[in-house]
């Protein structure tokens, strides 16, 4: 049999002979035996995943699985307060979680709805509709106007026939058919002698040989590229299993140094334990995994409001890292709709806004003339949104009726008499109308064909091919008009007599860049993120349109799906970075390209609307899919943006990097509590003293107190100079070098400090409950002032205005509240077994606070002041 990828480049005759089949069609008993031997023409169905699926992933964390073993220990020990505080962070988190991923990505099932579930087909000599699920390899497929192909197929007749492919290519424009073989180089979006399913019929008729069904079409290509597509883990899965990685080998090494030692040197097993509990206990930031869930949830819920749906929690941060976006051209950076743009008159050129200021004389003949040559027609009750006919007539209309060109009215004026069509041999549309006592004869279609009709100087003839030249060039399409006075009617099928007509002008059309494209890109640019276009069309149109948007792109910075195919793996990875347009490319080419800058150790984003868009999206860093897009492309997708806005890409990687930058200080604020509790849990114990804090006052501190102003942290908006900041790289650990160096700064010095009053303190009192009283709100009301210090790593808190995070400041009010409430509460007093202050006690408490802070404020300075 001729091999799958070759079937466009043999004659249809050979392939009806390699499918036994003739253009009358399959017998019923060949059909149900190639039904068994080629299966039924349907894609796989993919489970749901179950609710119960979902809720226990959420317990996967690392994060959270340290605090389900530290609960578990607090229970084992008969600590049940401690064990419930701590499942509490499991449950809120779990809780939290579940609400925001209840989604299953169903892609594969979403595939299903671009099949059409009817075909018409030819079988032994009778036309018989039949479901598309049984049509079979052979089949003889009959297409018209409005239907959708329900398998891959060869033509065998085509008789103006016009398929849009945009869903699966990308191709903004339709397809114009025929039957004659092709190259075997031949790009998917060029086979014009092949049918694809999940495409439409938009003009003409025509019929086809069945080649493909199932799984072996190029859509099924597609769900297989779905299928067999790994979702990446994001920078911030990978940064967050380091870091929990990080504590648990901490927590661990600790515990078991620190138990050894101390019985070693004597101390009751028991109680060594114990104290193992309690260090463990300090160790974890109990909070943190709460935190980076609120964070990435009010992260999810700001991105709504400007118009995008985060589908993956966790991928909203990654938004924040995005240092290369891959766009797809139609529908992305484009509105994926022809318009006229310009109007060249023999004597100047009109930009088509501006149209309608100009519509007396030479312009306004054009106008009325693009409207009798045209067999365009806008729906009845309709304001002209809604206009029936191909592509290029509906944009040409639409442009008359917004230029003010009452339609009815001048077709009414000038009735047509007679026309000769267009076709792709022909390349023109020749129409005749009653004008009175004589007759106007209009011709539209290809420039070429139009000049030769025209009678026209030799010099405004070239001048009219170097414009058409320029034009053509950057892949625009050109309509030309023409008029000519008769006499009497023409015969309606006769094509000679095309002469004498006079030159009105070109019409410009194009599919139009988004509004404030440009715009966008530059934002995207000065954020450091490298734009790349991929699209099915024209090298020249694809250049021509990067370079509108933004985009340099110059004749050695484009590529063609051809030439991909020509370079292997490993020499894509080594030129990925000198191109900035992809042409003429087709899925697994997207696949590659994505693939091939991650290779780079760049986190990429892939932006796309079409089925060909699905796999890439799924195998990027982020997929981005348009509101108006597939359903498949938003099922593959991390993120929808329901305005089809470009501008809110940019809005969400704001987001994206303010989340991150909010779980850099929440973490700093959190492990910079609990390294200064283990220091001084474990120097204590060192020293062989007693435990300055209990297992439950380190919980009241991390879970309690803490909590509220950490989420008010959390609601910290993003910093102004957060779009100028270039992309963090992939391997950036949310504890990098300057937030360990504050970590660690903060926790010895705090504990030099600690350890100095602890020291004084056992002397002058004796009484360890007094102690451990004046610790416990030291270390819980130092947290409370610097707090304020980490809303930005890149300028000092004088810089700041207290009061632009209300939700930060009343967190510390309340945090306040929460800390005083065990010391005057008797109940609490004695759970927590604390005392009464003193006066003296709350100045020293309000120093240390502020010495902390100004600490923090030098390190600051040091490491991290822009």
């Amino acid at each position: 049999m001729i091999p799958f990828a070759s079937w466009h480049t043999e004659p249809f005759s050979a392939v009806l002979k390699a499918f036994e089949t003739t253009t009358q069609g399959l017998a019923d008993a060949e059909v149900l035996a190639r039904q068994k031997s080629f299966g039924l023409n349907e894609l796989p169905k993919e489970k749901s995943v179950f609710w119960w699926v979902i809720f226990g992933r959420q317990f996967l964390s690392p994060l959270m699985l340290i605090l389900i073993v530290a609960s578990i220990l607090s229970g084992l020990l008969g600590d049940p307060i401690d064990a419930a505080v701590i499942f509490a962070a499991v449950v809120l988190n779990t809780v939290i979680g579940f609400v925001q991923e209840f989604k299953a990505d169903r892609a594969l099932t979403r595939l299903q709805s671009l099949v059409k579930p009817v075909a018409l087909v030819r079988r032994a000599g009778r036309t018989v509709k039949v479901k598309a699920r049984d049509l079979v390899p052979g089949d003889i497929l009959l297409l018209h106007l409005g239907d959708q192909v329900s398998a891959d197929a060869r033509l065998i007749e085509s008789v103006e026939l016009q398929v849009n492919e945009a869903p699966l290519t990308g191709e903004s424009l339709p397809v114009l058919k025929h039957v004659e073989p092709l190259g075997k180089t031949v790009a998917l979006a060029e086979r014009a002698d092949m049918v694809f399913a999940g495409t439409s019929i938009v003009g003409g008729h025509g019929q086809a040989v069945v080649v493909a069904t199932g799984l072996q079409t190029q859509i099924g290509n597609i769900a297989n590229l779905i299928a067999t597509t790994d979702e990446t883990q994001t920078p911030l899965q990978q940064q967050l299993v380091h870091l929990a990685h990080w504590i648990s080998f901490l927590v661990v090494g600790l515990v078991a140094i620190l138990f050894v030692l101390g019985v070693v040197v004597g101390r009751d097993t028991l109680q060594m334990f114990e104290v193992a509990v309690a260090l463990a206990v300090a160790a974890i930031p109990e909070g943190l995994a709460v935190s980076v869930t609120i964070i990435l949830a009010i992260g999810m819920q700001r991105i709504l409001k400007r118009r995008a749906l985060v589908r993956k929690m966790i991928g909203a941060e990654t938004l924040g890292s995005v240092s290369v976006i891959c766009f797809d051209k139609t529908g992305t950076l484009t509105q994926g709709e022809m318009r006229v743009t310009f109007v060249l008159l023999p004597d100047q050129t009109v930009d088509a806004a501006r149209v309608h200021e100009k519509s007396d004389g030479p312009i306004r003949e054009l106008l009325e003339d693009l409207v009798l040559c045209n067999d365009a027609q806008r729906a009845d009750g309709q304001d002209g949104k809604e206009i029936s006919g191909s592509p290029t007539e509906r944009a040409l209309l639409a442009f008359v009726m917004e230029s003010g060109v009452d339609v009815q009215k001048a077709r009414d004026h000038a009735p047509r008499v007679s026309e000769i069509s267009f076709d792709s041999s022909r390349k023109f549309h020749l129409t005749q109308h009653q004008y009175g006592d004589a007759f106007r004869t209009v011709m539209t279609g290809a420039p070429a064909k139009i000049l030769a009709a025209c009678d026209l100087s030799e010099h405004k003839r070239v001048s009219i091919e170097k414009q058409i030249e320029d034009f053509a060039k950057k892949g625009l399409r050109l309509v030309a008009v023409a008029r000519r006075t008769d006499i009497k009617p023409f015969e309606h099928s006769s094509t000679k007599d095309l002469e004498g007509f006079d030159y009105l002008g070109l019409v410009v059309l194009q599919d139009p860049l988004r509004l404030n494209i440009q715009e966008e890109i530059a934002v995207a640019l000065r954020a450091g993120i490298r734009p790349v276009m991929i699209t099915g069309d024209h090298p020249e149109t694809a250049r021509w349109i990067a370079q509108q948007a933004g985009i340099e792109a110059t004749s050695t910075s484009v590529l063609t799906g051809s030439q991909l195919d020509e370079w292997d793996d490993e020499r894509l990875a080594k030129h990925i970075t000198e191109i900035a347009v992809f042409a003429r490319v087709e899925p697994r080419h997207k696949m590659r390209i994505v693939q091939a800058w991650q290779k780079h150790g760049e986190v990429v984003a892939m932006t796309g609307d079409g089925v060909n868009d699905a796999p890439a999206l799924k195998a990027a860093d982020i997929g981005i899919a348009m509101g108006s897009g597939t359903e498949v492309a938003k099922q593959a997708s991390d993120l929808v943006l329901l305005d089809n806005n470009f501008a809110t890409i940019t809005s969400a990687v704001a987001e994206g990097r303010a989340m991150f930058d909010n779980i850099r200080k929440s973490s700093a604020y959190l492990l910079a509590d609990s390294f200064t509790e283990i220091i001084l849990i474990a120097g204590s114990l060192l020293l062989g003293l007693p435990t300055p804090l209990l297992p439950i006052q380190i919980l009241w501190i991390n879970l309690i107190s803490d909590s509220l102003p950490n989420i008010g942290l959390t609601l910290e908006p993003a910093e102004k100079d957060v779009m100028t900041q270039p992309p963090r790289q992939r391997t950036e650990a949310v504890l990098n070098k300057e937030v360990t160096v504050m970590i660690f700064t903060i926790g010895i010095v705090t504990d030099l400090i600690l350890f100095i009053l602890y020291f004084l303190l056992l002397r002058s009192l004796g009484s360890i409950t007094e102690v451990r009283t004046i610790l416990f709100m030291a270390v819980g009301i130092d947290s409370l002032f610097y707090i304020f210090a980490l809303r930005s790593f890149r300028r000092t808190i004088f810089s700041l205005n207290p009061f632009s995070n209300l939700w930060l400041v009343g967190g510390v009010l309340i945090g306040f509240a929460l800390m005083l409430l065990p010391l005057v509460h008797p109940v609490l007093r004695d759970v927590f077994s604390l005392s009464v202050l003193r006066l003296s006690d709350w100045l020293v408490l309000l120093m240390m606070g502020l010495v902390k802070l100004i600490m923090i404020e030098a390190v600051k300075e040091r490491y991290f002041s822009v």
